[in-house]
């Protein structure tokens, strides 16, 4: 009877362990977004023959994004790239590229050229222009919310408090009758309990 009852005391700790990781663990989300091709030139400051031609995957920013992975097509082919924040909203290469405000952008192409004569890179541009499509989508890793978080683990502790309320009042319950309408609410506030624990993991 011993060996049963330690067997069980460890059961039910590991599941309370389960549990509490279950709570603690950081939820992400991932939305995907609609991007914009862009291809930009430049020269370097003082040097009008230095020039690069750089071709970026803008989007809009969203609030909580961890990281972004842009995909658009080489030839045809679909390929991606990843970054994470502040991505490459700034980006130096021969000459300096600043996305606009209230976006983010990811370098997906580049070239440049180095002469005695003054260029721009327009021409390099247009030939990635006939590589490079113009669709592309971005698939963003959001962080938790934590007001919706914060949501779930108040409703989480209201069905806790449900569950803990109804099975006292079946261990006080006198009559048969009493008993199985507790038991029959008691199963539906389970059941309420581990949505709610399951919400708790998707959001936080």
């Amino acid at each position: 009877m011993r060996a049963k009852a330690v067997t069980s005391s460890v059961i039910v700790a590991l599941l309370v362990m389960g549990l509490s990781a279950t709570i603690a663990s950081a939820a992400t989300a991932v939305k995907t977004v609609k991007g914009e091709v862009v291809f930009a030139y430049g020269q370097r400051p003082g040097d009008p023959g230095n020039c690069s031609a750089i071709v970026f995957v803008k989007w809009p920013d969203q609030p909580r994004t961890v990281s972004a992975t842009a995909f658009y097509t080489f030839k045809g082919q679909e390929r991606s790239q990843v970054a994470a924040p502040p991505f490459n909203d700034t980006y130096e290469w021969v000459a300096t590229y600043t996305v606009t405000p209230g976006y983010h952008w990811i370098q997906v192409g580049k070239s440049w050229k180095d002469g005695p004569v003054a260029d721009t890179c327009e021409g390099i541009s247009a030939k990635q222009r006939t590589l490079i499509g113009t669709e592309a989508r971005v698939e963003l890793t959001l962080a938790p919310d934590p007001k919706v978080c914060k949501a779930a683990k108040t409703t989480l502790t209201a069905k806790r408090k449900a569950v803990t309320k109804l099975k006292a009042q079946l261990r006080n319950a006198s009559s048969a009758k009493a008993k199985s309408r507790l038991r029959t609410k008691l199963t539906a506030a389970k059941a309420k309990q581990a949505k709610a624990l399951k919400r708790v993991g998707q959001v936080c």
